[in-house]
């Protein structure tokens, strides 16, 4: 999650996202999990850049935090948004081939285009 967020929370990045009028093209935002104290234990990013396809930007799940729904209810969460905005597939694309959260992705329905890419239908 800290290498998540340093590459994709970074103030200059965030500062130029908010500065685009209207937001970035197909943005959708951040998706903030907590657990009970407050504490962040997830994060997930996703949007619709083209029309009728979500995509996940980012999904982290705290180490301590996973196998317990938590990236499960995320990515529902950012699937739900894209479908709002018309999404009737959702693709993600991983940092690398044998990448740990692949059996997540797989779990839940997502097939490979290529061997980093992967997409599901809505």
């Amino acid at each position: 999650m800290r290498r998540l967020i340093s590459a994709q929370c970074a103030l200059p990045r965030i500062r130029a996202e908010i500065e685009i009028p209207g937001g970035a093209p197909g943005w959708l935002g951040w998706l903030v999990a907590t657990d009970t104290e407050g504490t962040v234990v997830g994060v997930a990013a996703g949007g619709v850049p083209v029309p009728g396809e979500g995509e996940v930007y980012a999904l982290a799940v705290a180490s301590g935090s996973r196998r317990r729904g938590v990236g499960t209810a995320l990515l529902t969460a950012a699937t739900d948004r894209m479908r709002s905005f018309g999404a009737k597939a959702q693709r993600v694309e991983l940092p690398a081939e044998a990448d740990p959260s692949l059996p997540f992705y797989t779990y839940l329905g997502f097939a490979a285009l290529s061997p980093r890419r992967w997409s599901r239908t809505l």
